[in-house]
């Protein structure tokens, strides 16, 4: 009796193993047998699926399935950055977008990728996913649209947050930008303004939340840094399941946030490779 006790005991000191689950697998449980994925309760979209495979991929598992999903429903690809997402998201899949390649080099207008930062930001990373150079004057544009504090906004010379700050990083780098060049580091330095809680806010002040952590944790990544106690509130916000909450005792959009979430988890920056 004393043993069984004792081993009781210990049992129950023991630290759990299950309390985070696998984000790869809840993503992947998302997909319907078309490969597309929906919010619970929800319709399948395509951009819910270019971020699952993203999740997927950064994971460590197949978008096979996913990928398939996208490029049979490309058609309904309306916006620039819908766009440049599904390409990102195939490349990481080991797919050649090369339809959606054409698509994308008609969206370059007046030094610019779409109509906006972040859809510049991310037709350069669509851009360098598919191997194209970036056009000079595109560069030029996505470091004019920085914001004196480091940050970029979500349209030019308004307030940056922490996910367009966090991209733009990441794009300028994938645009040849040194990681040591001053418009880098002053970007890095700014996140810290968006730091709250153990992780990131979207705005200075604010809770944070599992996408804006995830978003700098890749932009921290794409410069070659890390912030360990972020990395931590985003894990501690994985569940059983695998879902990832997109506030502690909060959760909203799951797909989307664990989509999102796996890339921060996983200290991977755009664009992704298989």
């Amino acid at each position: 009796m004393r043993r069984l006790v004792l081993a009781l005991l210990l049992l129950a000191l023991a630290p759990s193993t299950a309390a985070a689950g696998d984000v790869g697998g809840y993503l992947a449980g998302s997909l319907d047998s078309q490969g597309c994925a929906a919010e619970p309760g929800g319709s399948a979209s395509v951009n819910l699926t270019s971020w699952v495979a993203v999740g997927l991929v950064a994971s460590g598992r197949s978008a096979t399935s996913a990928a398939d999903c996208i490029e049979r429903r490309s058609s309904e690809l309306r916006s620039a950055t819908d766009l440049e997402l599904a390409i990102l998201a195939l490349v990481a899949a080991g797919r050649e977008p090369r339809d959606l390649a054409t698509r994308l080099a008609r969206e370059i207008r007046n030094g610019r990728i779409g109509p906006t930062p972040a859809s510049n930001q991310f037709g350069i990373l669509a851009l360098r996913a598919l191997g194209q150079p970036v056009p000079a004057a595109v560069k030029a544009t996505l470091l004019h649209d920085q914001n004196r504090d480091g940050t970029w906004p979500v349209m030019p010379g308004g307030d940056g947050d922490s996910n367009l700050t966090a991209s733009g990083i990441a794009a300028a780098i994938a645009a040849g930008v040194p990681a040591a060049d001053s418009r880098i580091q002053r970007a890095v330095r700014s996140l810290a303004g968006f730091r709250s809680g153990g992780g990131y806010a979207l705005a200075r002040g604010a809770r944070p939340d599992a996408q804006s952590t995830a978003w700098v944790l890749q932009g921290l990544a794409a410069a070659g840094r890390r912030d360990p106690a972020a990395e931590a509130y985003l894990r501690g916000l994985v569940q059983g399941s695998g879902l990832v909450q997109y506030q502690r005792g909060l959760t909203i959009t799951p797909v989307w946030v664990t989509a999102q979430s796996a890339v921060g988890i996983a200290r991977r920056s755009f664009p992704l490779k298989p």
